[in-house]
């Protein structure tokens, strides 16, 4: 598919603040007025979150402030245009990058106890979001084990800044 053609239809049919992420996401890598990609390529452009977030990183001001958008409605919104859902593993991985591997000593080092319990409340709210994904709850039998460490990470630092 042209990419011109493809933005044109992302113009007539969808929010400007989507079109204005998939122009900016696809200007990075492509000239848009002369460039193809096929379906699979293209859809694989957008549909995998970690690619999609990382190349509209530089514009997540605009998208928030002149928009008042997020960037996972944004992402919603593309997912539905190639029929694929948006709770999927792609996001799902995302999601497990970011708690995967989180040292308590980060947690623990905070000494403002409030910013302590705000830190600690975010990074728990990040495991509670996987866990209540349809993604994994789906695949609950094959990706439990991947949130073990994570979930006791948790435990781990809500104990010690109890204790402390």
């Amino acid at each position: 598919m042209e990419l011109a053609n493809f933005l044109k239809d992302i113009k007539e049919n969808e929010q400007e603040v989507v079109y204005y992420c998939c122009n900016h996401l696809l200007s990075k890598k492509f000239d848009v007025e002369n460039d193809s990609l096929d379906d699979n390529e293209l859809k694989e452009i957008f549909v995998d979150y970690n690619n999609f977030s990382r190349l509209l990183n530089d514009s997540a001001g605009i998208i928030y402030k002149k928009y008042e958008a997020d960037l996972n409605d944004v992402y919603k919104i593309i997912c539905d245009k190639f029929n694929e859902d948006y709770d999927n593993k792609y996001l799902f991985d995302f999601r497990l990058a970011r708690v995967i591997n989180q040292e308590p000593a980060q947690f623990l080092d905070i000494e403002d106890k409030d910013t302590q319990e705000t830190v600690i409340q975010k990074f728990e709210d990040k495991i509670n979001m996987i866990l209540s994904s349809k993604y994994y709850n789906d695949n609950k039998n094959t990706l439990s084990a991947e949130l073990i460490l994570p979930q006791r990470t948790l435990e781990l630092i809500k104990a010690a800044a109890k204790a402390s």
